[in-house]
């Protein structure tokens, strides 16, 4: 009798006394040889078919076999597209892009065997342990913001991706692209936000300029209570909305939405590459479908079912509320100063008029006066804008969406 034969005579034997109740768990696992929890599932799979639980039911695997064609096409696509890339992030590609299907570990398999490497095997290094932090338990409860300069367009040229995600159930709640970390991109991602989720209880962000203002001379703890009690517009805008804002003292303490830029840019820039994205316009365009098939592959379940969202407040002017404003006031003939730059206000009433300028990535500039939006106009030409002192992010909302007949006048 081999030991396989001896060890299923075992459990034939002391499994039915096991569920008569004449012996432990413990008991029977050592008179068997093997694991207590093993008992449990033999003491199921006998009360539901018998002795047949004791019988070995093995299944031949059945292999897949790909032809050579297939597997030089898939090497193609990955040195063409995907060089340097993991090997899940390309697995993806094919899924989501190529439209191919191919179980992820023969994927590897095959790739390995005509020698490619992934980018991004694992090289053991000695890490500096920090206090971990428990996540929330119900969705809404916390949000972690926060932006990542990248080449995420593999040509050189480096943008920042600006981003929300939730700290119970790690929904990405919205993603955005400017060439700045500003203002202008959290506020699209606050925006996005907002209306696909709702109002979170409290915020989890850095000492970015976006967010406070740090004075010089002082000590860390004026400085501290300084930017929590400081009136930018994004403090005003959570004093608004009842939202507690939590400013981060390293990056390792907002560590989830730092892990989120690691998985990003290793999938991001190849699917950019493989597209034929260039630029940020089109990136936010392609964002807006790709995140929802992000969430579905990468979130999880929180550990209570209660939602912390909340609805926003009647009457709440979303556009107006998250942009940029700025107190402005025109002279006799309707125009204004802005950055050194002329504006004209385009509204029924233009002369020695107060009012609030706007800037948004949603609709550019454009001027509040009384619960209404009025458009303006530029009044210098835009070789002049790009050569003054305005920001760069103002110069491209201005080139954008006042100037954009102009382009091709532009050498």
């Amino acid at each position: 009798m081999t030991l396989y034969e001896q060890k299923q005579l075992r459990k034939s034997i002391y499994i039915p006394l096991c569920v008569e109740g004449k012996l432990t768990n413990l008991q029977a696992a050592q008179k068997i040889g093997i694991a207590p929890r093993n008992v449990l599932k033999l003491k199921n799979r006998y009360k539901l078919i018998g002795d047949r639980a004791f019988i070995r039911q093995s299944h031949p695997k059945k292999s897949i076999k790909y032809n050579s064609q297939f597997v030089e096409h898939l090497i193609y696509l990955y040195h063409k597209y995907y060089e340097g890339a993991p090997f899940a992030a390309f697995w993806r590609g094919l899924r989501d892009i190529e439209n191919i299907m191919i179980p992820l570990p023969s994927l590897r398999y095959l790739l390995k065997k005509n020698g490619v490497k992934s980018g991004n095997e694992y090289h053991p290094k000695k890490k500096i342990k920090h206090e971990s932090r428990k996540e929330r338990a119900c969705t809404g409860e916390l949000l972690q913001m926060d932006a990542s300069k990248h080449d995420w367009f593999m040509n050189g040229t480096y943008t920042n991706l600006h981003g929300g995600i939730d700290d119970a159930r790690h929904i990405v709640t919205g993603l955005y692209f400017c060439d700045n970390e500003c203002r202008l991109g959290y506020n699209e991602v606050l925006k996005q936000t907002f209306e696909n989720y709702g109002v979170m209880e409290a915020v989890y962000i850095d000492r970015h300029s976006a967010f406070v203002t740090t004075p010089k001379h002082r000590t860390l703890e004026e400085r501290l209570q300084y930017e929590k009690s400081s009136n930018t517009h994004f403090n005003d805008l959570c004093k608004r909305l009842n939202i507690e804002v939590i400013l981060a003292l390293s990056a390792e303490g907002k560590g989830r939405i730092e892990r989120l830029w690691g998985t990003l840019q290793n999938n991001l820039p190849f699917i950019f590459r493989r597209l034929g994205i260039q630029d940020n316009q089109s990136a936010n365009t392609f964002l807006r479908s790709w995140l929802p098939r992000f969430n579905a592959e990468f979130s999880v379940r929180s550990s209570s079912p209660i939602s912390r969202w909340h609805k926003l407040p009647r009457r709440f002017n979303l556009e107006y509320e998250l942009s940029i404003k700025v107190k402005c006031h025109t002279d006799s003939y309707g125009v204004f100063l802005f950055h050194d730059h002329y504006f004209e206000l385009q509204s029924p009433r233009r002369s020695c008029v107060r009012f609030t300028l706007c800037l948004s990535e949603s609709f550019g500039l454009k001027a509040y006066i009384n619960d209404t939006f009025y458009p303006v106009t530029l009044c210098d030409t835009l070789t002049q804008v790009r050569c003054g002192t305005m920001p760069m992010v103002e110069q491209d909302l201005i080139s954008r969406y006042l100037l954009s007949d102009l382009h091709e006048q532009v050498v």
